[in-house]
Formats: structure tokens, C-alpha cells, sequence
């Protein structure tokens, strides 16, 4: 099953180089466009990598049901929405919070257009919201995801972002965060501080749960979080929280999809399990010479496959090549997929020419 070769790769077992893949952005645009091939209408997301020869990494929550239920207890949110933008209120007993947001043409999408947090003045109504959270663990909804899989992958969770990303990210947004740590810092440490005492919730309520491969999330990209705010902010909580969910046999890993190249020597130093989403060039800012010099045999490298060679006009001989090079370099610690998902307008036979070319690699079946 293609579940246990991926964890086989976490535990160093010699279990070849399992192809395990995000596609549900791609399927749903696609259905929502009527431009999905007509081969794939009437089949769910587990049984479209079966036909593609690959395995599903089934995220809860996207795009799919979530087995992590979270109620903020005490606090009224508030939904208007017109045309394609939203605004969202969070009363919370210290304040409001407003969010808006704008969808895309299909509602798969949004893009945040006002953060909730402007200044100083908006912290303590965050601070309320992160203090009333309660984190239970689905267990029916759990199997029902698992059954849709079908052995054919996994289904993993990722968690809330960290401190610093989750300020950049969710709630202040980029400008304000670095203006925010500038002219206060010991108050927005402080703020970080609330955030990892709410995220501990969700890292303790899935520690015991089934789930064996877990996801920080983070979507980290060295033009934002510089390598000096990723060694302040970053690696000391992704050594808490490795070390802790290791405590409960856990494999741990976080989303780095963006430029990377002057972090790749500090994951070495983060106490992961691995990294997801790396993207060399053509669409990152490294190579794979220097992920493999950075990473040598420390990591599981998740993904690896920059999307761009998915795309109709990108070269075969390209893609060919990227793939025989790439296992050369990880294999026993790589589970290769998309850097970082299949993008909507991808040539899908490219997809299963992956997993042919794995095939004439290593004789899989």
C-alpha cells in the first residue's frame, strides 16, 4: 500500500520512491471551468492518481472534510458577502476583529484585502479570539477520509502557521508585521507568544491522534522571512514542536514553497523530519546541486518537482531529465510529487509520464 511506502520513507526503510501528489486545486478548477477531460468526470480524487499511477496526499480540511473540529468559544462571527468580496467579523469580549476578502471566479480561491490586526490596539481582541479556542479530533470523520483514499496515500493534517508566519500571513499581514516589530517589538513578541500557546492546542490534540505525518504549513519564502527572522522565529519552534511530536511517534514536516536557496542550510537545524515544497529552479532560486550540498541525508524531501514543467509549454526532455536527477539525488529519503501542487491548466499526461519514468527507474509496480 502506497500509505506505508510513505512513512516507510520517514522510518529509512528501503521502500523505492513512492509518487505522492496535491491535485485537488487542479480537479476542482477544472470542474468548475468544464474543462475537466472527459476520462475524469464521474471519478474522485483517489481514483484520478490511481489512473495516473501516483498516490494522494489527502490534507483534512482541503478541499476535503476536516477531521480537526475548532470552535472559538465565546466569539460571534459575522459573514456579509457581496458580489466576490466578503468581510468577516469576529466579536470577540475584547473587541472586534474585521477581515476582507476577495474570491476568485469559482470560489476555490481568496486573497485577504484587510487583515484583521492594524496595530497595537487590535492585539488584545486577537489574544481573546487565540485564548478561546477549543481543538477536538474527529475520529468518524478521520475513517471516512481514510476510506476515500484508500491505502492509495495518506491523509495528514497541517497545522495553524507558526508565530511569525501566521503574523505575516493570516493575521497583520507583510508591511505591518515588519513595521509592527520595528516600533514594537516586545509587544508583537508577546503576541507570538499568545499564537504558539493556541497552536499548542492543535499540536497536543493530534499528537494522539492516528495521524503519523504532520505539517507545520508555513509557506515560507527567504524574500519575507529573511534567514536571520527564520533563525529567531522559526527554527526555535520547530525544534519544540518536532521534539515533542516525535514524543508520540510522529513525523513532522513544513511547506517551503517559495525562494529558499539561503535557508536550505538552516533546515538542517530545525529537529523536521522533512521539508515540503521545495522548488528548484526553473521556478525557485536554487538547484538541485545546491538543495542536495544544503540538505544532504537529513531531510525527506516531499514534492521536489517544480510545477512550471507541468505547464504544456514547459520541455519534456526537461521534465525527463529533472526526474532521473532528482531520485539520483534523494532516493531513500524522497517522496516525489508536485513543488507544489498540479497547477489548473497542466498537461495531465505529464503526470502519468512521472510515474512511468519512476518505473523504468526502479522496476515499480
Amino acid at each position: 500500500m502506497e500509505e506505508e511506502r510513505v512513512i516507510g520513507v520517514f522510518e529509512g526503510r528501503d521502500v523505492g520512491v513512492p509518487f505522492n501528489i496535491r491535485h485537488e486545486y487542479w480537479y476542482h478548477v477544472n470542474r468548475a471551468a468544464g474543462t475537466l477531460p472527459p476520462e475524469y468526470v464521474g471519478l474522485g480524487l483517489a481514483d484520478i492518481c490511481r489512473v495516473w499511477g501516483a498516490s494522494w496526499r489527502c490534507y483534512s480540511g482541503y478541499y476535503v472534510e476536516s477531521c480537526v473540529r475548532v470552535v472559538y468559544e465565546g466569539v460571534e462571527f459575522e459573514f456579509k458577502r457581496v458580489g466576490n468580496r466578503a468581510l468577516v467579523v469576529a466579536k470577540t469580549p475584547c473587541g472586534e476583529l474585521r477581515r476582507a476578502v476577495a474570491f476568485d471566479q469559482w470560489d476555490l480561491s481568496s486573497q485577504t484585502l484587510e487583515y484583521p490586526v492594524k496595530g497595537v490596539g487590535d492585539f488584545r481582541a486577537l489574544e481573546c479570539l487565540l485564548e478561546s479556542v477549543r481543538v477536538e479530533f474527529d475520529h468518524a470523520a478521520y475513517e471516512r477520509l481514510r476510506r476515500a483514499v484508500g491505502g492509495n496515500g495518506i491523509v495528514s493534517y497541517f497545522f495553524p502557521r507558526t508565530p511569525l508566519q501566521s503574523l505575516l500571513l493570516d493575521w497583520v499581514g507583510i508591511p505591518c508585521t515588519f513595521r509592527l516589530l520595528r516600533l514594537e517589538r516586545k509587544r508583537v513578541e508577546s503576541l507570538m507568544g499568545a499564537i504558539h500557546e493556541h497552536n499548542r492546542k492543535f499540536y497536543e490534540t493530534l499528537a494522539r491522534s492516528p495521524i503519523r505525518v504532520l505539517n507545520l504549513g508555513e509557506n515560507i519564502d527567504v524574500r519575507i522571512t529573511s534567514p536571520k527572522l527564520f533563525e529567531r522565529y522559526c527554527l526555535p519552534v520547530y525544534q519544540e514542536v518536532a521534539d515533542y511530536l516525535h514524543g508520540f511517534g510522529k513525523f513532522v514536516h513544513a511547506h517551503v514553497d517559495g525562494y529558499a536557496r539561503q535557508l536550505l542550510p538552516l533546515l538542517r537545524l530545525s529537529g523536521l523530519d522533512g521539508v515540503e515544497a521545495l522548488t528548484p529552479k526553473p521556478a525557485g532560486d536554487f538547484t538541485l546541486e545546491e538543495m542536495k550540498a544544503a540538505l544532504g541525508d537529513d531531510l525527506v524531501v516531499l514534492d521536489g518537482i517544480p510545477y512550471l514543467l507541468f505547464l504544456p509549454h514547459a520541455s519534456l526532455e526537461a521534465l525527463d531529465k529533472f526526474i532521473v536527477k532528482i531520485v539520483k539525488f534523494f532516493d531513500g529519503r524522497l517522496i516525489l510529487g508536485i513543488s507544489d501542487e498540479l497547477p489548473p491548466p497542466a498537461d495531465v499526461r505529464r503526470v502519468k509520464r512521472v510515474s512511468q519514468i519512476l518505473e523504468m527507474l526502479e522496476g515499480r509496480k
